[in-house]
């Protein structure tokens, strides 16, 4: 039931990173930079992207999949506090 909640806050989260992450103006300009198309070219060629439209879904994906990352440790690390918290109010 846990890692339900657990994946369930995480997937709640990440539109949330998605938009805190696209509101950083040095990872903005790299996504709109020459280096970002260059360095995700593998990816373009691993799903036989043609064209700017199936690059920029590459590069959405990327993004999404980077920001659930980021929820998920987020979720991970607030889990771990709450343990925490709760093991040192626990009677003994």
């Amino acid at each position: 039931m846990k890692g339900i909640l657990r994946v369930g806050l995480t997937v709640l989260l990440t539109p949330l990173v998605f938009m805190g992450l696209s509101r950083i103006d040095p990872l903005a300009r790299w996504v709109g930079s020459d280096a970002a198309w260059s360095a995700l070219t593998p990816l373009f060629h691993l799903f036989g992207v043609v064209g700017t439209e199936g690059e920029e879904n590459v590069l959405l994906a990327v993004l999404l999949a980077a920001s659930f990352v980021v929820a998920a440790i987020i979720v991970w690390i607030a889990s771990a506090l709450l343990r925490r918290h709760k093991a040192q109010k626990a009677p003994r």
